[in-house]
């Protein structure tokens, strides 16, 4: 478990704001885009303390690309969530990157439920049934743990 510090959950704010500010927005319900990028924030901020990178304070008008991180010349995707029950969900046509990690945020905690290779998660994955897009998931039980990465 990651407790983030006051100055990292103000670097999470400011950066869901030049998120939100610049990225084609995707979700209808007023204020639900900027939260979606604070949440996806978090887990990109605990991540990169974990494993000593920089996450990019700048504007990206066309997202990230898929990729959040470069490790060991490794593409990662981290995906935050803060269901009770998280999965880690992607849509079909933006599985991009190498690695992908799922973690939970729960207010300035965040933890890392376990990570996942690009193949395997396609291999493995299942159809989120009646959500827009039909986007992908895999469930906890099919990560790797966060320490064998």
């Amino acid at each position: 478990m990651i407790i983030l510090t006051d100055q990292e959950m103000n670097q999470a704010n400011e950066l869901a704001d030049i998120r939100n500010t610049g990225m084609t927005q995707y979700r209808k319900e007023p204020g639900l885009n900027r939260h979606q990028h604070f949440v996806g924030a978090l887990g990109e901020i605990a991540f990169a303390k974990v494993f000593g990178l920089t996450v990019e304070m700048i504007q990206k008008p066309e997202g990230d690309d898929g990729v959040d991180f470069i490790l060991d010349g490794k593409s990662i995707d981290v995906k935050t969530s803060e269901a009770p029950f998280p999965k880690l969900i992607s849509l079909k046509s933006k599985i991009r990157a190498d690695i992908y990690v799922l973690a939970h945020t729960k207010k300035n905690r965040v933890a890392f439920l376990g990570w996942i290779r690009k193949q395997n998660f396609i291999d493995k994955h299942k159809t989120l049934i009646g959500v827009q897009g039909s986007p992908w998931y895999v469930t906890n039980e099919c990560l790797n743990p966060i320490t064998t990465l």
